[in-house]
């Protein structure tokens, strides 16, 4: 056994972890130390936008987990991909940049959460980014995370937006801005033509940082306490046992599924599930798990009329070139983002807040690189892909108690409310309406998934239950509040402990409408004002709002 010192130990280096690492060794009197289960990010692939589509669900760099049996969608297991590597799922995805809706942090403060009200939460979000059209209300352009809108100029955008114009549908120029309803150009999180994972934007540049301790293919078997107080964690790498001692606090960043995980691997959980598994119960803490919350997706393909430069360029030899030269000279193809056009929409006109999101995509996904004589093409479409942003279903994680140590066990319990059901069939419908306009006549031929056969609502529903996935966004797990049955309260401290904190999508009181990786950064980068002690940023000067 191999003992360490520190004052912060951070479990996780993924979205939340990489900017507690970077924020808490700021001050160099304070010894930090970030654990990653997974190896550092050296694959190349992982830094060229289009590469990741080559490696992000091996399992290398990928927890690639799966549900139970889910009992509203065919009994279906789901899978579940989540980063492990430095980085963690921000190494792996598609880089987008949303950071939800304005009400969802207002929702929030009616919660009784008062400090992370869009108001409180805007400054950390442009503190954060380098937007690449300059600072205004709503962007930073000095912060460590490049991102941009789609540059693409392809004549689809065009057709995309004059598509949801005929649906009756708004366009938005920016949906990170005072507006998010509406069709608009998806926003990334690319820099250089290089993905800004968040050990990129915010580890990479202080590794070199004395007071800063990095441990890759480290496995966290436990928190060790002393009585409810955490005192470090217990960790095994290449066969070997270590602690490492917190003085200070230790920081769970591991996720929506990993974080309640080692919560109850540790003592701290409901009590019936602990002492189920064999656990020493430390805190009988009953939501732990809990609250599972995550956006169910449903996709549409078309054939295309035209042949798509995104097809062309998946040639062997050009996709060779394209690749070196985005390694090389960081242009090209292979540096642009794989996703196009996305949007916010209501699917009902009573709702507040956009509950739908749309992603229209110029490729399909049985897309794959090919040569002739050798390997046949894939087939060359495009497709449409729509989430619902705030599901009724809630669902639940907890340990297999024949084996606490292996995958959590995972239940999201999807489509089980009427609303979630009507929402989900809205989408598919809208998605259709949108295909069939004027705009997309010269493009968009025969409808490949689920194929035009499938009209009724009985139809579109059991294609839903038979098809749906999610769009990897778990949240609520620990959740956030100021009732005693939360997991955390709003300083982000685990009640019914000391010394111990959860700063992850774990952490979110409710879902919210839009990708997580943004969101999650400026948690942690809140939570390490919080945790330091440190004045909150002040509320920026808003313009008229959503």
């Amino acid at each position: 056994m191999y003992d360490f010192k520190f004052d912060f130990v951070i479990v996780g280096a993924g979205s939340a972890g990489c900017v507690l690492a970077n924020r808490l060794s700021e001050n160099p009197s304070h010894r930090v130390l970030i654990l990653e289960a997974g190896k550092r990010d050296s694959n190349w692939l992982i830094h060229i936008p289009m590469g990741v589509a080559k490696i992000w669900n091996q399992d290398r760099f990928n927890w690639s987990y799966h549900s139970e049996p889910e009992p509203h969608m065919e009994n279906r297991k789901l899978y579940h991909p989540r980063g492990k590597v430095l980085g963690g799922s921000s190494a792996i995805n598609m880089m987008a940049y949303v950071r939800g809706n304005s009400g969802d942090y207002d929702r929030w403060a009616q919660m009784g959460l008062t400090d992370w009200s869009y108001e409180r939460v805007l400054p950390y979000f442009r503190k954060a980014e380098a937007f690449i059209k300059g600072a205004d209300d709503f962007h930073g352009e000095d912060g460590p995370l490049k991102t941009q809108p789609n540059p693409s100029t392809d004549p689809l955008m065009e057709a995309y937006f004059e598509a949801g114009k005929a649906a009756g549908l708004s366009v938005t120029d920016d949906f990170n801005g005072a507006e998010q309803e509406g069709l608009a150009r998806m926003q990334f999180n690319i820099g250089d033509g290089r993905r800004q994972s968040a050990a990129v934007a915010f580890l990479h540049p202080v590794l070199n940082r004395p007071n800063l301790t990095l441990v890759t293919e480290a496995h966290v078997n436990r928190i060790d306490f002393d009585g409810t107080k955490a005192t470090g964690i217990t960790y095994s790498q290449s066969g070997r046992s270590f602690t490492a001692t917190a003085a200070r606090e230790v920081i769970l960043a591991s996720g929506a599924f990993n974080s309640p995980q080692l919560l109850m691997r540790s003592g701290v959980g409901p009590v019936a599930h602990l002492r189920e598994a064999g656990i020493r119960v430390v805190a009988d803490r009953e939501s732990v798990g809990g609250n599972l919350q995550d956006h169910p997706s449903v996709a549409i393909e078309f054939k295309r009329k035209r042949r798509s430069d995104f097809h062309r360029e998946l040639r062997l030899d050009r996709l060779s070139f394209n690749m070196l030269r985005a390694l090389f000279k960081k242009d090209g193809p292979a540096t642009m983002p794989l996703g196009f056009g996305t949007g916010f929409v209501k699917s009902a006109p009573e709702i507040a807040l956009p509950d739908i999101q749309l992603f229209f995509r110029l490729f399909s996904v049985q897309a794959h690189e090919w040569f002739p004589l050798i390997k046949p093409a894939g087939m060359d479409g495009l497709g449409f892909l729509a989430c619902h942003l705030r599901p009724e279903s809630r669902g639940i994680v907890r340990l297999d108690p024949e084996n606490p140590n292996g995958p959590p066990r995972i239940l999201n319990n999807l489509l089980s409310t009427d609303y979630d059901r009507r929402a989900m069939r809205f989408s598919f419908k809208l998605m259709r309406t949108l295909a069939g306009a004027g705009s997309f006549d010269r493009d968009i031929g025969e409808e490949t998934l689920p194929g035009p056969d499938v009209k009724g609502d009985d139809e579109i529903d059991a294609f839903i239950r038979q098809s749906a996935v999610t769009v990897y966004h778990p949240v609520g797990t620990c959740r956030m509040g100021i009732d005693e049955a939360s997991v955390v309260d709003p300083d982000l401290r685990v009640r019914g402990c000391q010394n111990l904190r959860v700063v992850d999508a774990s952490v979110m009181p409710d879902i919210v409408g839009g990708n997580l990786n943004a969101p999650v950064m400026m948690i942690a980068d809140k939570a390490s004002d919080i945790i330091l002690g440190r004045d909150q940023l002040s509320a920026a000067a808003l313009q008229a709002g959503p």
